[in-house]
């Protein structure tokens, strides 16, 4: 039995949407961070990009300016070094480089904290943030608009341990060649689900004509048009991505995308096998999401709120019924049918979330793509990843037979496996998940971007 497609992923078509180094510290600025947390990737103070070998030279505020590793770390908002977040004050601005990247010594564990699902991932990096719309800008003002144009050479962002991983000929035909194909791949022409303004839909890649829409909206609603202005937006993680497209940019931006494994090795903190991203929760602040039996444990708001943004159970507000009481963790518990991106956090708020080794939003968020074909099967994972894709126009029926309600369009060119939960629902929160879960999560259509999918970038030591 799969997870109601309405229930998964928040679905707006189901009816609206009623809900409303330093062993102390990361040594690129912000929160304190786990004690496991690898170093990012070190700053050094610039003028300008050419004082940075292979990088740019970006704002890090107080008239300052660093080094930054990453391309797509260009300056402006969300591309800059003033993602993340301060603990105890969620308003304040973090002083962390968005593009940062953390360590992960690699090592044993199981996925989805079950032993059916043993694995092992050698070292690695991976970005602290998700891909915020800022990065993707900076993309596609690199290349005009034209990402196939500017596609990635065959074979590039290949695993360095699965062999055939690496870019394909034949994606190419599926990126966008301009930036008004750009605007309506990630707007409300061509985002799959979430995307309808007047239907509670929420987009983070700004556009002249989305700004004028909310403007009209919310002329008096301060809140809310601060929380949508462009340098509001590009601090948020970039949502309705498609797979493809997000391969590419993290190509572009000298890494490859994060396999299941690899992704799941950062939330369950490894060996430590983590409930949370963040760590364990007393049984008396967790519920059975929705009430069922077959779903994993999440936080309560009154617990959770602090971690994640997603939407939790409200216990005040009466049973425990999703999406009926609950509510969301950012920007008001309530959201009206035009306040877009308003319940969306700029990267990294939360940062008493953070993982293990100081990755933000590993819960909450955004869901986020990996490289894996799906669906994930029980079984012993060394550095794996099924990179069996079908092609463009082809179906995986595995897939296509395991989740029924997904529309069966959305599975051409096969299924992925996505990770994290996401700020409009619970689900996906836990590490710990169920065997409805997984083949709900790990068997993701290819073709369905989403008001609440997005991704981070991987890299090679």
């Amino acid at each position: 039995m799969a997870i109601a497609s309405c229930v998964a992923f928040g679905f707006v078509a189901c009816g609206g949407d009623p809900i409303g180094g330093d062993p102390s510290a990361s040594t690129d600025g912000g929160a304190v961070a786990s004690p496991d947390a690898g170093p990012a990737l070190e700053r050094s103070t610039c003028a300008r990009d050419a004082d940075c070998a292979g990088g740019k030279c970006v704002e890090v505020g107080a008239g300052q300016k660093a080094c930054s590793r990453s391309k797509s770390c260009a300056g402006g908002a969300g591309a800059n070094a003033r993602c993340g977040g301060v603990v105890g004050n969620e308003a304040a601005e973090g002083s962390v480089d968005c593009c940062a990247t953390h360590a992960l010594p690699g090592g044993s564990f199981n996925r989805f904290n079950d032993p059916k699902y043993p694995a092992k991932v050698s070292a690695f990096l991976l970005d602290r943030f998700e891909v915020t719309a800022g990065r993707f800008r900076a993309y596609v003002e690199s290349t005009g608009g034209d990402l196939r144009g500017s596609a990635p050479a065959s074979g590039a962002g290949v695993h360095p341990k699965i062999a055939g991983s690496g870019w394909r000929a034949e994606w190419t035909a599926l990126l966008p060649s301009s930036r008004a194909e750009v605007d309506q791949m990630l707007g409300p022409e061509k985002c799959q689900v979430g995307a309808n303004l007047d239907d509670y839909g929420a987009l983070t890649w700004w556009t002249p004509a989305l700004d004028a829409k909310i403007k009209a909206a919310h002329k008096n609603n301060a809140p809310v048009l601060a929380a949508n202005t462009k340098e509001a937006l590009d601090g948020k993680a970039l949502n309705c991505v498609p797979w493809h497209v997000l391969m590419a940019f993290c190509i572009w931006d000298g890494g490859r995308l994060p396999t299941d494994a690899e992704l799941s090795f950062a939330s369950v903190g490894g060996a430590e096998q983590r409930p949370f991203a963040w760590g364990a929760m007393p049984e008396g602040q967790l519920v059975r999401l929705d009430a069922r039996s077959d779903l994993s444990l999440v936080p309560t708001l009154a617990a959770g709120s602090k971690h994640v943004v997603a939407s939790l159970y409200d216990a005040k507000l009466g049973p425990n019924e999703f999406p009926k009481n609950y509510v969301h963790t950012w920007g008001g518990a309530f959201r009206a049918a035009r306040d877009n991106a308003a319940h969306i956090a700029p990267v990294g708020r939360r940062a008493l979330g953070d993982g293990k080794w100081g990755h933000a939003d590993l819960a909450g968020g955004m869901f986020e793509w990996t490289l894996d074909e799906g669906p994930i099967r029980p079984g012993s994972c060394v550095d794996c990843a099924n990179v069996d894709f079908p092609a463009n126009d082809a179906f995986d029926p595995d897939a296509v037979a395991g989740i029924p309600e997904f529309e069966h369009r959305w599975y051409a060119g096969g299924a992925r496996s996505v990770r994290g939960g996401a700020w409009d629902n619970s689900f996906g929160l836990a590490n710990t998940q169920t065997d409805v879960e997984i083949e709900t999560y790990t068997s993701y259509p290819v073709g369905r971007t989403y008001r609440a999918l997005g991704g981070r970038c991987a890299r090679d030591p």
